[in-house]
């Protein structure tokens, strides 16, 4: 047991410890992932300005990221500016019943519209 508890204090007294190179700058500057297929209307309507920017940047790179055919043919989906989604967001998530609407899919149906190649 005395063991165990040494080797835990060890790990955790190391684990802070490791290069202090670029890398580690870059990852803790770097704002977490939004869990997309939770986030919904309810969290748009409060989140800070960066929250949604992030939510923005997460939903442009998944449904404007490349799509491959059989034949090997190669496009990008399609997706919404900034200022689209953020008016679909604001103008949808106001209404009183779409608090637990999934963001991802609203902008995926909106952007299978209206949406332009990144």
């Amino acid at each position: 047991m005395r063991r165990a508890l040494i080797a835990a204090g060890c790990a955790l007294a190391l684990g802070g410890c490791g290069g202090g190179g670029k890398g580690a700058n870059v990852q803790a500057s770097k704002a977490p992932p939004i869990p997309l297929a939770t986030f919904n209307c309810g969290q748009w309507s409060v989140a800070r300005a960066d929250i949604r920017q992030t939510v923005l940047d997460e939903l442009h790179g998944f449904y404007g990221g490349p799509v491959s055919g059989k034949r090997r043919t190669q496009s990008y989906g399609t997706v919404l500016s900034d200022a689209e989604a953020t008016r679909l967001f604001d103008t949808y998530c106001a209404r009183s019943f779409a608090g637990n609407f999934t963001i991802y899919k609203l902008y995926a149906r909106a952007a299978a519209f209206v949406g332009t190649a990144p």
